[in-house]
C-alpha cells in the first residue's frame, strides 16, 4: 500500500477523532431573544460555500469523548513495534508505529485549546496548547513546519509545484485548518444525501457571534453517529462550531467550537517561524507524497475503478457505508502491536476495535473492515464477502 493511502487510512483504524486532529469545545448553548432572518437549509449551506475565501483568526476549545482506553505513556511500545526510527517520516514508510499512535491517542482525547490563523490559499498556522506544552502547525506557502515544544524537535518539508486543483487536495486533507469547525463540517457536509435529514434549529451565539444552527440527522439506525450539529456565523457564514453525539453516549463524541473569531486576514508575521535555538531539525522530501496522493485523488474521480490497491472497498452507502481492506493493504506490523491488542477485544471471527464514533473489525482472515456502523453490521458484511 502506498504511504498516502496507509496516511488517509491507519488514523482512522487507530483513532476516528484524527479527523479532528485538534477537534475542540462544548455545543453552544441557544440564546432565547436571538432572533436572525429566517433561512433555509439550502440557504445556509449557501452561506457556508461562500465563506470558503474567508481570512480569519480566532482561538479554539476542543473535547474529544471516544471511550477509547487510557493507554500507558507512549515509551513504553518502544520507537516502534517494526523498528523505524522516530527521526523518520512516517509517510516514508508502511511500517507501523505503534509509539507515535499511543501519542496521538493521549493528544487527542480529553480537552485542548489552541489559536488558530488562516489567510488563504496557502498560508495556515494552528498552535495546539496542552498545559506548557505547544504543538505549532504551520503552513506558508511551500514550507510546512511542525514543531513540538515538549521535545524541541523541528519537522520542515516544502510543498513542491503541483497543479491548482492537487495543490487545493493536499491542503484540505493536510493542512491546520483541517483541524478548524469549518473543515470538520465539510467531511459531514459533503456526504450529505437521502439518508440524511437536514434541519435549522434555534440561532445560537458562538464567540459572541449569531449564528444559525445546522443539524443532520441519520435516517437509518445502523450507524454510530447520533447527529451533527454545525453552528454558522450569520454575517460571514463561516462555521464557528461542530458538535458530533454518538449513539448512546450522553457527553458530544467530538465538540469543536472558537471561543473569539475575528473574520479579517491576520498579520503576515503569524506565518513566519524561525527553530528556537537548539531545536533538532528534521527535514523532509514532500515529493514522492504528493505525486501519490495527487495521482489518488485522480483515480478517485474515475469512473469504475475497482481493485486499485490503494482504495478500500466499500459495501453500503451514506451513513451505513462500510471499507473493507485486505492484509496486504494495511502498514506490516500492524496486525502484531502491542496497541492494538491493548485497544481491540476478541469477538467472533476476529477482534473489535471499538470507538463511539467508528468501528474497526479485524477478522481471523486478515481483512479490515471500518466504519461508523455497530459490530454486527461490520459482521454481516464481513460473512457476505
Amino acid at each position: 500500500m502506498k504511504p498516502v493511502a496507509v496516511k488517509k487510512w491507519i488514523p482512522a483504524v487507530a483513532v476516528p477523532a484524527l479527523i479532528a486532529a485538534a477537534a475542540v469545545g462544548a455545543a453552544a448553548s441557544a440564546n432565547a431573544e436571538l432572533k436572525l432572518d429566517p433561512k433555509s437549509p439550502q440557504e445556509i449551506l449557501q452561506m457556508i460555500a461562500n465563506s470558503k475565501d474567508t481570512d480569519f483568526s480566532g482561538n479554539l476549545k476542543a473535547t474529544v469523548d471516544l471511550g477509547v482506553p487510557q493507554l500507558p505513556d507512549p515509551g513504553e511500545f518502544g520507537p516502534s513495534d517494526t523498528g523505524p526510527s522516530n527521526d523518520t517520516d512516517p509517510s516514508d514508510t508502511r511500517d507501523f508505529d505503534a509509539a507515535k499512535l499511543a501519542q496521538m491517542l493521549s493528544m487527542v482525547s480529553g480537552t485542548h485549546e489552541a489559536r488558530v490563523y488562516v489567510d488563504k490559499p496557502d498560508k495556515v498556522r494552528l498552535q495546539v496548547m496542552d498545559g506548557m506544552d505547544e504543538q505549532d502547525i504551520i503552513r506558508n506557502g511551500p514550507e510546512l513546519w511542525h514543531y513540538d515544544s515538549a521535545t524541541n524537535t523541528v519537522d520542515k518539508a516544502t510543498v513542491p509545484e503541483m497543479p491548482d486543483d492537487a495543490n487545493h487536495h493536499f491542503g484540505n486533507d493536510d493542512n491546520a485548518e483541517s483541524m478548524t469547525p469549518g473543515e470538520l463540517a465539510d467531511k459531514f457536509l459533503s456526504a450529505i444525501d437521502p439518508s440524511t435529514m437536514v434541519e435549522v434549529k434555534e440561532d445560537v451565539q458562538i464567540a459572541g457571534r449569531d449564528a444559525y444552527s445546522l443539524e443532520l440527522t441519520p435516517r437509518t439506525e445502523d450507524t454510530l453517529v447520533a447527529g451533527v450539529s454545525i453552528d454558522v456565523d450569520a454575517e460571514t457564514g463561516v462555521p464557528l462550531g461542530i458538535t458530533v453525539d454518538a449513539v448512546g453516549q450522553d457527553d458530544p463524541a467530538i465538540s469543536v467550537e472558537f471561543t473569539s473569531f475575528t473574520p479579517e486576514t491576520p498579520d503576515a508575521a503569524r506565518f513566519d517561524f524561525t527553530p528556537p535555538e537548539g531545536a533538532t531539525v528534521r527535514e523532509h522530501d514532500m515529493s514522492e507524497h504528493m505525486m501519490d496522493q495527487d495521482m489518488m485523488h485522480q483515480d478517485m474521480k474515475m469512473d469504475g475503478m475497482h481493485g486499485n490497491g490503494d482504495k478500500p472497498q466499500t459495501v453500503g452507502t451514506g451513513w451505513e457505508t462500510v471499507a473493507l481492506f485486505d492484509e496486504d493493504q494495511m502498514p506490516a506490523g500492524l496486525m502484531d502491536s502491542k496497541v492494538l491488542d491493548q485497544l481491540s477485544t476478541p469477538v467472533a471471527g476476529g477482534r473489535l476495535l471499538h470507538s463511539s464514533l467508528l468501528n474497526i473489525l479485524i477478522t481471523d482472515d486478515g481483512r479490515v473492515l471500518v466504519g461508523s456502523v455497530p459490530e454486527a453490521r461490520l459482521q454481516a458484511v464481513a460473512d457476505e464477502q
